[in-house]
């Protein structure tokens, strides 16, 4: 990986955390519209998807972040 590879990539690793942040709010809003009695069929099933959505946002960044770690850890710069 080169330092311009990096720097892409430390971009995407930035636009995956707003996207895991912008399904966790997703989410919240979604709880926060429950009722004190059961909910809804429907509304179970919104909440169940947004769940997927925000846990699959959150596995990406993590991957992402994951290999930044790496390449700091071993470097990343090809010329060396």
């Amino acid at each position: 990986m080169d330092p311009q590879q990096f720097k892409e990539f430390h971009a995407r690793c930035g636009e995956a955390l707003q996207h895991y942040v912008r399904e966790a709010e997703r989410t919240c809003e979604l709880l926060g519209q429950c009722l004190p009695e059961p909910s809804s069929v429907q509304a179970r099933s919104e909440i169940m998807e947004q769940r997927v959505r925000e846990n699959n946002a959150h596995g990406s960044y993590l991957e992402i972040r994951r290999e930044l770690f790496e390449a700091a850890r071993i470097g990343y710069d090809a010329s060396h």
